[in-house]
């Protein structure tokens, strides 16, 4: 029986290379944990554990009584890394990496592929049960599901920068790199499962039974004979309610509807930028950049937000929090169902810049719907620093009197006090001034530009003790 054993073993190891051994030269490193971390072809690298090391086990496959495979297990925020620099540039033109294996958690972006050596957040997710390239392209929904073997193949084309993705066989996911961003920087290592340092909590715990890496662009049929190939002799179980009466076709799944396909969804991460930790509670405004019309206003749960946004539209969105200075970041939602990611570094507070700028109409000091919304957060803002204390800055363009702008400037700023002082903020804690049109924003060569000097600045600064 023994004899039998190691017999069957082997043979399983066979028909997992079978696809590719009888067809191609050995231009590839498979690795399929039977020797460790060392691929089964001589002379190629040694697999690096990532984070918290891992650890090999035999697993029994579903169906058999005495068959097993080797598999790595790994933690959340782990994985592996390919050496590039020790093959001599294996991966360095076309390229294909092939992995069979299964995830934890897919409840949000879970990293599979980072070129860049945890430098940038650019590389592949699953999210969703969508495959993603951050933040250039996504696919429809796939089949791939929490605890549950996936076939995955990302492919590379050096000469047209195509890359390819496949999940299962079927190719879901096809677009033009846009620069290197597929591709390994100076570091020359591929990482596997352990996310970047940029945004963080993107990954997952799991499992991984096979990996195989190509130098060339692997087809579409062969990626297809390879899945065929593996989901035979490493079929996984399914429930009983689901189990098929025969042999199940792979067929394409239809989208899931997103929460409104007629938007956009925005979502975001907002992170410290001294230690990379989620800024939590941070109030968000997000205006239209046509108009600085606001559309939406929400805040972060552990450093996450989302909003959802017209699209053929360009967009501002800001972040606000205690202690840090407000930040900026552009998005342009080019179609509808689309999924952005953005990410906000926040700095700590200098107190340099103001808090916020409220816009009014030429010759008037009344408050506009959108910075009413703006002095809501202030005052908000402002009640939980209490070792802050509030300065206006009234303004106007260069049209008519400077005397009378100087007037209007003022009447501007005393607008903005009463409103603060009617939410509760006390009159001490604000001082304010008018310039008229002594200090504009910009130059006043036209009415768009006009627009951005008739403002009221709100800064913070100390309380004088």
């Amino acid at each position: 029986m023994i004899n039998k054993k190691n017999a069957l073993r082997a043979t399983l190891s066979l028909l997992l290379c079978a696809t590719t051994l009888h067809i191609y030269a050995q231009n590839q490193w498979t690795y399929d944990f039977n020797n460790g971390l060392v691929p089964i072809e001589s002379g190629g690298p040694s697999l690096k554990p990532l984070g918290q090391p891992g650890q090999i086990i035999k697993e029994q496959i579903p169906g058999s009584d005495y068959l097993s495979r080797s598999i790595y297990l790994f933690e959340k925020n782990s994985g592996l890394q390919f050496n590039n620099a020790e093959t001599k540039g294996f991966l360095n033109k076309s390229f294909t990496v092939e992995i069979y294996f299964k995830m934890t958690e897919l409840d949000s972006w879970k990293r599979v592929l980072d070129f860049k050596n945890r430098k940038s957040d650019y590389g592949t997710y699953i999210y969703n049960g969508k495959l993603n390239f951050y933040d250039f392209a996504v696919s429809e929904k796939a089949p791939v599901r929490a605890n549950q073997y996936v076939h995955y193949v990302y492919s590379r084309d050096h000469e047209t920068k195509t890359i390819k993705m496949y999940i299962n066989g079927l190719s879901k996911l096809e677009f033009k790199d846009p620069g290197t961003e597929g591709v390994l920087d100076v570091d020359q290592v591929l990482n596997m499962f352990q996310d970047d340092l940029i945004a963080g909590n993107e990954s997952s715990a799991g499992a991984i039974a096979l990996i195989r890496l190509y130098d060339r662009v692997m087809t579409p049929v062969f990626v297809r004979r390879s899945y065929q190939t593996i989901s035979k002799n490493f079929k996984e179980p399914v429930a009983k309610s689901e189990e098929p009466k025969e042999e199940p076709k792979v067929v394409e799944e239809k989208p899931e509807p997103a929460q409104n396909r007629n938007l956009a969804q925005v979502t975001g991460r907002v992170y410290d930028g001294r230690n990379l930790k989620p800024v939590n509670d941070a109030e968000v405004h997000v205006r239209k950049s046509a108009n600085d019309s606001l559309v939406a206003h929400t805040k972060t749960v552990g450093g996450i937000y989302t909003v959802e946004l017209p699209p053929h539209e360009t967009y501002r969105i800001t972040a606000q929090a205690d202690g840090f200075q407000s930040k900026n970041v552009i998005v342009r939602t080019n179609s509808r169902s689309e999924e952005i990611k953005a990410l906000m570094n926040m700095a700590p507070e200098t107190h340099s810049t103001a808090l916020s700028t409220l816009y009014f109409s030429q010759g008037t000091e009344v408050l506009e719907d959108s910075a009413l919304a703006d002095l809501d957060s202030i005052v908000s803002y402002f009640q939980k620093r209490q070792d802050l204390r509030v300065v206006l800055k009234g303004h106007t363009d260069n049209t008519g009197d400077f005397e009378k702008n100087l007037e209007l400037s003022n009447r501007r700023m005393e607008t903005v006090k009463e409103y603060l002082i009617g939410k509760g903020i006390i009159a001490g804690r604000i001082e304010g001034s008018g310039y008229g049109s002594a200090q504009p924003k910009r130059m006043n060569q036209s009415e768009a530009l006009k627009r951005s000097n008739r403002r009221v600045e709100v800064w913070a600064e100390p309380v004088k003790r």
